[in-house]
């Protein structure tokens, strides 16, 4: 619609204009044709093929953003019923239900969860827009308009016929009927048998009778009665377009003056006087508006109307050639720009199609992180047409994604604990300044910026200025598939068919910064896109046509009836017959051995089994699939839905089969339901599949591939096809051997595949990949046309620095020594010269940005290759290839990994080269590489690594790990082993204890290859982490009226004293903790630390003004105060643990990591005030203004420490 009323109005103003600029230039017939071109624009809804340059080009991008403003403009909201408390919404179509095959009764099995948690309800709702309003509207006045057109015309017919007398007229091929009232002018009416209706004035004067005559029959020789009827349905359907109202006058008017025209050629030159007077005595003036709809040709006019007729019939003007000519030839340029539509391509008016690549960038890497929380994906769980209306409460329900840790005072103020002091469900918190870092980052604006929709939802706590959302389920919105997208200037909308909310296609526009970043403009819902494919630059290598397929045509199953004769049941589906009706489907094993999928007529479960089982089986699976995956080895059946495939929605059954004797596959066998009930076989599909638009038009096709198999079903005239893509290319390219696909990509919607192929003059084959593209005829195959300029292949890109290195790289292996090997006769490879003559760097990846110890590295991986002119010689191994066109690559492909240091401004400083051929950044075995290297490169140590990195690097190679850590200075073990016990112990992260349990589990397979240090190592951890307890009942100890609690695990590593000391010979109260195996082999060892209250005299008694760092030494520590003392902590400026024994180190390290959380109890429990800026002591405590500071001793800290000293 949008495309016509663009065309018909530049076209309607062009023949305006070409009307008024030739009227005394052209004859009145030629100007009336001109309104033909009009009704056939108006009326055939379809554009040639896109031109360079068009209407719809100009106005795409203005008649798209009206468009989408319209279709986003919410007008009204419909809800529809809303699902229970905290619960998603029951989906029942188009999505078919699941049923459990635990499930007694064969009902859809519920959603296990945790307890019922708060949260609001669920409602979806359908959005009424204003396009859909507009719609409604204009339907409407469609069936105004219609019954105005019926009702005018069935009147006037109906009242002619009542009031009729034939009326014999010599030379008159067409009825002639006499009115005597009622009938303001001679017309002519009737579509099929047109006839001429006179008034009394005609009939009393022959000279009167043969003008009329000859005007009317005029009229009927232009097929008035016709273009009358399609101006009214003109009108009909672009009522509210006053263009076509303004167009549908001016042309009947054009139509009286070509039938004048007409008239007095028919009657001869010297009639035409006579002819105008008769037209002056006849036409009534009209007074008002006439019946635009009325499709009888009356003679009616207004003053201006009939003053121009008489004046046009007077002049009597010629037409002029040249005049003629050019009114034709702008006519056509006129039809030129307004009957054809936009460049297919999408490339008009601002306007493409986004690549492959761009649809697979927002597909990996904008949405769908894998393995992270993407609150990028949480911007698709509302709707919205600008980003101050994002619900924020479906956006944040679970969290912002950035970390927020809670206080137990936090979580009791939210109401997250039961009576008993237990987590009632997990609860996350919202900082503003996160909920703000979220929307800049996203939206560009701040939370108060917004239309904080759902906020109410969550709870403030204004003293942490942070939001709480206690739940126990979740509305992560895991996982959108980006299928179209299209770009005008700076906006990106992406189309995709929300899976998730089961509620058709929706349009997510996005608008990109001047940094590249992307911000949420609106997200709403669409059409299904018609985006047309981008296919590669060049021509296709290959051009395979389908015209000659056969139809596909769907099988109708055969359904066995089976009764009582169920073993097992498996899972179930509810479908729905084309009709609507519905019906369930199963799997199950019969008492007969088989596996059988069935339509269920009736069933019911007993105490011992089924006790009705009345099924019709349509389908027997290979005996050696299972029902269940752990009785399988990998050949349990499954079942899936699929929806709009060829206008079927249906089920897959999925099951193991084989294509031939040799050659085993996974079936996809896709059924539909007709109205009967009856299964269908829509299609049979090996290997991965996929349903997706694969030529852009809109529908999608049915795709599948496995490493030997590719297949296309498409739709074309309404029948179905298929596509044996390995059969098609080995009939188009014989040369090719053994070929082999990948999956189909469905953002680039292309195959992936590659061939051996000759190599001329040489014995050995090179590897041809392909790319198989569909364009709804044809197979195109493309190879790489990438061009390489200065050795770098199209698209290899990293910054300048990066670059030199990796050409430096290339260059030295290039220019060093090579060496092959030949084939000779007799099945020997004898050594032979191997020569290369040019290389490049054939693709680029990166950067991938790695913390190690607090270090940063940003890391490139390449892949390069080396021409060679001695084929022959090459030895393919490993992960060597070599192409059709004698590019070898002589390592694996793809794993050169450069590794760049990065400091805190960001500077880079390349460190070294290692290839990595069995796992890539991310992994833990990249990782735990990684600091191996850097280890060796004396960059870091083990001390320096957290405890999660220690557990990842230790999962990767657990025995090489601890016999290496043991080789490493005591400090550094005994550090490495605390921090490793602290992480699995705090139990932060549930990943951490799988990780301990997976090492747990292969030392007992391979502690054999331990070392003794490493198995004393390994030990030493298994102790730290037995005697780590962070909470328990505990020991209380007393001190001059002070009490110190430690964790109960304290019991088995730690000495605790609870006495008075002696401080300048006064007596002070105090705490001491020593490791206790080094305290018992010796009293005066041991020490962690200790702590000493001092009044503020003995505080200033005792240093005064002097360097008190000679007297307290080098690592005492203010901690904190109250009204009666300053609390001072002390740790030791020497080795006191046992420097022999392992299990001494490790526990004197757990003894320091778990210390801060005793001393904060400390405070609590004595009504202490801490220091806040008391720094590291030791890595026992630091205050909570110091955390993350540099390491301080404490004299560093002595002007100005907290709280002031007062003067003696």
């Amino acid at each position: 619609m949008r495309e016509i009323l663009l065309t018909s109005s530049v076209l309607i103003l062009a023949v305006l204009l070409l009307r008024r600029a030739f009227r005394d230039r052209i004859s009145r017939r030629a100007q009336y044709v001109l309104w033909a071109l009009v009704l056939v624009r108006l009326l055939v809804p379809v554009s040639l093929p896109g031109a360079d340059f068009s209407v719809l080009s100009a106005a795409e991008p203005v008649g798209r953003t009206v468009t989408e403003r319209l279709e986003q403009r919410e007008i009204y909201r419909v809800p529809l019923a809303p699902s229970p408390m905290g619960t998603a919404p029951q989906v029942t179509s188009p999505a078919p239900q699941i049923e459990g095959g635990g499930s007694p009764s064969g009902e859809a099995a519920a959603p296990s969860g945790g307890e019922e948690a708060f949260s609001y309800p669920v409602i979806r709702e359908r959005v009424v827009t204003a396009a859909d309003l507009l719609t409604v509207l204009w339907l409407i006045g469609i069936a105004a308009m219609a019954v105005w057109f019926l009702v005018t015309n069935l009147r006037f017919w109906q009242k002619l016929r009542r009031t009729r007398a034939p009326y014999a007229a010599e030379n008159c091929r067409y009825p002639v009927y006499l009115v005597e009232a009622g009938l303001p002018s001679p017309c002519l009416f009737g579509l099929f048998r047109p006839a001429i209706y006179l008034t009394p004035a005609v009939v009393t004067s022959p000279e009167r009778l043969r003008h009329v005559l000859a005007h009317e029959t005029a009229h009927a020789r232009h097929l008035d009665p016709l273009w009358s009827l399609l101006r009214s349905v003109c009108l009909a359907v672009y009522w509210f377009d006053p263009l076509v109202w303004i167009a549908a006058a001016v042309s009947k008017a054009d139509g009286e003056l070509a039938c004048d025209e007409a008239a007095i050629q028919a009657l001869g030159e010297g009639e035409r006087i006579p002819y105008g007077k008769t037209l002056l005595s006849l036409i009534p003036v009209r007074t008002g508006p006439g019946s635009p709809l009325l499709s009888a040709t009356t003679m009616t006019a207004d003053k201006r109307q009939l003053k121009d007729r008489i004046t046009r019939i007077a002049q009597g003007q010629q037409t002029r050639a040249a005049a003629l000519f050019l009114v034709l030839a702008l006519a056509a340029g006129v039809c030129a720009v307004t009957f054809t539509g936009a460049k297919a391509d999408g490339e008009t008016g601002g306007v493409r199609s986004l690549t492959g690549d761009e649809l697979a960038y927002f597909n990996e890497e904008f949405f769908n992180q894998e393995g992270t929380y993407s609150i990028r994906n949480q911007f698709l769980n509302s709707l919205y047409e600008k980003p101050e209306d994002i619900d924020l409460f479906e956006l944040l329900y679970c969290g912002t994604g950035i970390d927020a840790p809670m206080t137990d005072e936090e979580l009791r103020q939210v109401g997250s604990f039961d009576t008993a002091g237990e987590l009632i469900c997990p609860v996350d918190k919202m900082s503003v300044e996160a909920i703000n870092q979220v929307l800049l980052e996203n939206t560009g604006l701040t939370l108060e910026e917004t239309g904080r929709i759902g906020m109410d939802y969550f709870q403030y706590l204004p003293e942490y200025d942070a939001y709480y959302h206690s739940h126990g389920d979740t509305n992560y919105f895991s996982g959108v598939n980006i299928t179209a997208g299209e770009r005008v200037g700076d906006t990106i909308r992406l189309y995709y068919d929300d899976t998730f909310h089961v509620d058709g296609w929706k349009c997510v526009t996005l608008e990109e910064q001047a940094d590249g970043s992307y911000w949420f403009v609106s997200n709403q819902p669409s059409e299904r896109p018609a985006i047309p494919t981008v296919y590669p630059e060049g021509e296709p290598v290959l051009t395979i046509p389908l015209t000659d397929l056969t139809p596909y045509e769907p099988e109708t199953m055969e359904v066995i009836r089976h009764r009582n004769d169920c073993a097992e049941r498996g899972t179930g589906y509810i479908m729905h017959t084309e009709d609507g009706d519905e019906l369930s489907v199963r799997t199950y094993l019969s008492t007969d051995g088989n596996l059988y999928a069935a339509v269920i007529y009736d069933e019911a479960a007993g105490r011992d089994g089924m006790r009705t089982w009345d099924v019709g089986c349509f389908f027997t699976f290979p005996e050696h699939n299972t029902l269940s995956y752990s009785d399988s080895g990998g050949y349990a059946v499954s079942m899936d839905s699929f929806s709009d495939l060829f206008g079927h929605d249906g089920l897959v059954i999925r099951y193991s089969g084989e294509l031939d004797e040799h050659t085993g596959a996974t079936f996809h066998d896709y059924y539909y339901f007709d109205t009967e009930g009856n299964p269908v076989l829509l299609a049979r599909v090996y290997g991965d599949t996929a349903q997706f638009d694969l030529d852009g038009n809109g529908a999608d096709e049915l795709c599948a591939s496995s490493a030997n198999t590719a297949q296309i079903f498409f739709q074309r005239d309404g029948r179905i096809y298929e596509a044996d893509i390995d059969e098609d290319l080995k009939q188009a390219w014989p040369d090719a051997e053994y070929l082999s696909f990948n999956r189909w990509d469905v953002s680039r919607r292309n195959l992936a595949l590659w061939a051996f192929v000759p190599i001329p003059d040489s014995p050995q084959d090179g590897t041809a990949d392909r790319w198989l593209y569909f364009d709804g005829e044809n197979l195109l195959v493309y190879r790489d046309g990438r061009a390489t300029a200065d050795h770098l292949m199209e698209g290899a890109e990293a910054p300048e620095d990066v670059m030199a290195v990796l050409r430096d790289y290339v260059q030295e292996q290039y220019t060093g020594d090579h060496e092959g090997l030949l084939f000779v006769e007799g099945g020997d490879f004898v050594p032979a010269p191997l020569e290369y003559d040019d290389w490049r760097i054939e693709s680029i990846e990166g950067p991938s940005y790695v913390s190690v110890g607090g270090l940063d590295f940003a890391i490139w991986s390449m892949n390069y290759e080396l021409h060679t002119t001695t084929p022959e010689s090459v030895i393919l191994a490993g992960g060597t290839y070599m192409t059709e066109d004698c590019w070898v690559s002589p390592g694996y492909p793809g794993c050169d990994y450069f590794y760049f240091q990065l400091d805190e401004g960001g500077t880079r400083t390349y460190l070294y080269h290692r290839m990595e051929n069995d796992c890539v950044p991310g992994t833990e075995l990249f990782f735990s590489d990684m600091a191996y290297q850097l280890r060796e490169m004396g960059l870091l140590s083990f001390y320096d690594l957290t405890g999660r990195e220690l557990l990842d690097i230790s999962c990767s190679q657990p025995v090489h790990f601890f016999n290496t850590l043991s080789e490493t200075n005591l400090s550094e073990q005994s550090q490495a082993l605390a921090a490793m016990a602290a992480c699995v112990a705090a139990g932060d992260d549930p990943g951490t204890q799988e990780i301990y349990d997976s090492i747990a589990h292969y030392m007992e397979i391979f502690s054999d290859d331990l070392t003794d240090g490493g198995r004393a190592a390994w030990q030493a951890l298994q102790s730290a982490l037995s005697s780590w307890t962070a909470a328990g009942d505990g020991t209380v100890y007393e001190s001059g009226g002070l009490s110190l609690w430690v964790p109960e695990g304290w019991a088995d590593m730690a000495v605790v004293t609870a006495e008075d000391a002696v401080w300048f010979g006064e007596s002070v109260p105090g705490f001491d903790v020593y490791e206790r195996l080094a305290h018992i082999s010796n009293p005066d060892t041991g020490l962690v630390w200790n702590v000493r209250a001092l009044t503020r005299a003995q505080f200033q008694a005792a240093f005064g003004d002097a360097d008190w760092s000679e007297i307290l030494g080098a690592s005492s520590y203010v901690i904190g105060s109250d009204d009666a003392y300053i609390y001072l902590l002390s740790t030791p400026t020497d080795v006191q643990f046992l420097v022999e024994d392992p299990t001494s180190m490790a526990q004197y390290e757990l003894l320091r990591n778990q210390s801060q959380t005793v001393i904060e109890g400390f405070f609590f429990r004595n009504g202490i005030t801490p220091n806040p800026d008391c720094p590291d002591a030791d890595g026992c405590y630091v205050g909570p203004e110091a955390s993350g500071r540099p390491r301080l001793l404490f004299r560093r800290r002595w002007t100005g420490f907290w709280p002031p000293v007062p003067s003696p």
